[in-house]
């Protein structure tokens, strides 16, 4: 251990002088074994589906800024602990209805599982690997993995390493290149500081290389539309100039003339490579027809998986757009053969033909409508859920966790998996308060749900429960259209669940979202499959439209991983609800910190394309929200108030008093020009409503008299 201590400080040294060498000495984590499975702090299952099931590291690691990655080597002593029975790695699986898909991936899990533990090679014969590499806003970054553990399956011995160096090797851009004027131009930027010191492994090397002279936040708010819908977003853009953010409408037509790109996709990722310094927040609006999605291959030059199910791949995903480290050629298509995002081979092992990079460098929601006034109603019930501060709402939540898998399901060696245990995990985690929750679990059948419940889960309690409801999250099986429940109905005699012996009954569809609370919408989790399909106008988009403040779901087959049962979904509301310090409360800040989190557990890289979120990236849960710097001193009076701010031009005042007064109403223009005197009159019920219709959009300020005496000024933000 010494040895490699004096050897990691002697070349901290010589990287302070922009040395192509990083090495990091990684201590290994306090360890147990029992009943032969190995528990280790931290400890987490990067490792090919059917390989021997042994916990790893997984560990971020800063390289200067704008570093060109070389190689990684892994370095280690290995010592034998003796003879142990390590089971596989299970199966990754897609929570599908579709049995024959289902099939075929199970005897393709058989011949990988045999692979392994017919020989007694030594897996894994390295001591770690390279998961991604790429970076966070400036940050240069290497995602790596280190196995401290290694296992021999017919002689059954186990392996362990108490400590692993890591030597990184990277060259620096030469000057003036393109490259090194896009990170220099980021240095200065500290928007996501506070993450880059959450995620790295050596925070204290990036300070030091990361030095900031003139720091600066971006609060760039980018709108993505066709030129045909602009005026559909109005409102919106003027909402979001109040807030502080400089919001920047660009039309495709604009980028598809103007941006050099192989496709439209790409010339929009190009677009916000080129501006990522003032951009934060983009919204993508419209469908795919006109602003499309990349489409992703994870699985190398195999477009529909080697599944032949299209349902599973390519998959549609707006990561794409918020992942804008490296150009294409060094990062989504590194391999220069157009299928993007390949990262395994057939077997869901991590090699693959591209290079991409699971941090988000700028947080993208999209509006997946082409028809304005349907737009023009989602912005209007985004701005008021927005502004919305009632905790009381916005943390009531409705949970339906149906039956996913039972156990052995059709003569596999799937374990059993409830809905209700990842809804119960959230409360007793206390992410959701149960006092504040509605839980909806499956009644009906055999070997229905153990859990207590609100109600049992049915399409009319999950109508009748959304009401009122900040939150809603279901995990149950999908399809583009709706979600539905799997109830085991009969048996054949030999208690395996088998899929002639399940019914599927509708549990929520696209047609019941005109029954549901549109005034007071819900942050919502999808976790059922192609619920998010952007091809068909499905159940997220028309969640969106209606009963929803915000939607995250999936755009093809979602998987569901054993070594993190939660799921980016748990992640979520984790970031969302309860670490709300990282996320401020806002959806798309806590959704792509849980999609690294989910990444950072499992690798699993088809659930980081399929989920994406469909409304504003900047839509706050919590938290407070910014205002405009003015020249004018605002007052607030406890006897003074408007309803609604924002308004759409009719404004009622509440003063609380009932004596008769006069009084004088003033509103003024941001530049501070009169534009609307009421008064003197004589005030005699408890409320005024104010006709502002003649008014322009944009931003004002109300100031109240009362018999000659200013008692207050409220800013006023006012759209149609």
């Amino acid at each position: 251990m010494r040895v490699y201590l004096m050897l990691f400080f002697i070349l901290f040294f010589i990287v302070s002088g922009r040395a192509d060498v990083l090495i990091v000495d990684v201590p290994i984590p306090e360890y147990s074994i029992s009943n032969e499975t190995i528990i280790m702090k931290n400890g987490v299952y990067i490792h090919t589906p059917g390989a021997p099931k042994l916990p790893c590291m997984k560990l971020t690691v800063a390289l200067p800024p704008g570093a060109l990655f070389e190689s990684v080597k892994f370095h280690g002593i290995r010592n034998e602990l003796g003879e142990f029975t390590i089971p596989p790695m299970e199966l990754a699986l897609p929570i599908s209805y579709k049995p024959n898909a289902v099939a075929r991936i199970w005897e393709s899990y058989k011949k990988i599982k045999n692979k392994y533990y017919s020989s007694d090679k030594l897996y894994p014969e390295t001591y770690g690997t390279l998961l991604s590499k790429g970076g966070l806003r400036k940050y240069t970054l290497v995602n790596i993995v280190c196995y401290p553990f290694a296992y021999k399956p017919i002689s059954r011995k186990l392996f362990y390493t108490s400590a692993i160096t890591v030597e990184i090797q990277y060259r620096m851009p030469a000057p003036e290149t393109e490259r090194e004027k896009f990170w220099k131009g980021l240095m200065n930027d500290v928007t996501y500081d506070e993450i880059a010191k959450e995620t790295m492994y050596n925070w204290k090397d990036a300070q030091r290389w990361y030095k900031t002279t003139n720091p600066s936040r971006a609060n760039g708010y980018t709108i993505i539309i066709p030129s045909s819908l602009e005026s559909s977003i109005d409102a919106l853009v003027i909402y979001k100039q109040s807030q502080g953010y400089d919001v920047n409408v660009v039309t495709t037509e604009y980028i598809e003339l103007n941006v050099t790109g192989d496709d439209l996709e790409q010339k929009i990722r190009n677009y916000l490579r080129e501006n990522m310094t003032d951009i934060e927040y983009v919204l993508f609006v419209g469908d795919i027809s006109q602003v499309p999605m990349r489409q992703m291959v994870p699985f190398n030059n195999d477009p529909d998986s080697p599944h032949n199910d299209p349902d599973i791949s390519p998959i549609p995903s707006d990561l794409y757009y918020a992942e804008l480290t490296d150009p294409d050629s060094l990062s989504w298509n590194s391999d220069g053969d157009n299928y993007y995002g390949e990262v395994f081979n057939q077997d869901l092992e991590p090699y693959g033909d591209d290079n991409p990079d699971y941090y988000a460098d700028i947080h993208v929601g999209r509006i997946p409508i082409s028809t304005s006034g349907t737009i023009e109603d989602i912005c209007e019930k985004t701005i008021v859920f927005d502004c919305n501060t009632d905790l009381s709402y916005k943390t009531a939540s409705l949970l339906a966790g149906g039956m996913i898998f039972f156990e052995s399901e059709n003569y596999s060696t799937y374990p059993r998996i409830d809905g209700a245990d990842e809804m119960e995990r959230l409360m007793e985690d206390s992410v959701i308060e149960r006092a504040n929750a509605v839980f909806l679990y499956e009644k009906a059948g055999l070997r229905a749900s153990p859990y207590p419940c609100t109600d049992s889960l049915t399409h009319a309690s999950m109508i009748s429960y959304w009401n009122g409801k900040g939150i809603v999250y279901e995990y149950n099986h999908g399809g583009t259209g709706g979600y539905a429940r799997k109830i085991w109905v009969w048996d054949d005699g030999d208690s395996i669940g088998e899929n002639n012996e399940f019914q599927w009954p509708i549990c929520l569809q696209s047609s019941d979202v005109y029954q549901l609370d549109n005034d007071f919408p819900a942050t919502t989790f999808l976790r059922s499959c192609l619920c998010g399909k952007p091809e068909e106008y499905g159940l997220g988009a028309h969640l969106l439209h209606h009963g929803s403040s915000a939607v995250i779901c999936g755009s093809r087959v979602v998987w569901v991983s054993l070594s993190d049962l939660g799921g980016v979904a748990y992640h979520f509301f984790y970031r969302l609800m309860k670490d709300i310090t990282s996320s401020k409360g806002i959806v798309c800040n806590a959704y792509d910190l849980a999609r690294n989190d989910f990444m950072d557990s499992t690798g699993l890289w088809i659930n980081a394309y399929v989920f994406n979120l469909y409304g504003d990236p900047g839509l706050h849960q919590f938290g407070a929200i910014l205002g405009i710097e003015d020249s004018q001193q605002i007052t607030y009076s406890p006897s003074f108030s408007l309803y609604p701010n924002p308004s759409f031009g009719e404004v009622t005042i509440h003063l609380n008093f009932s004596k008769r007064r006069m009084i004088e109403l003033d509103v003024y223009d941001i530049s501070g020009r009169l534009v609307y005197h009421n008064g003197p009159v004589q005030w005699i019920e408890g409320r005024h409503v104010l006709q502002l219709k003649n008014l322009q959009n944009g931003i004002y300020f109300l100031k109240v008299e009362l018999d000659g005496n200013h008692i207050g000024k409220e800013k006023l933000i006012l759209f149609r």
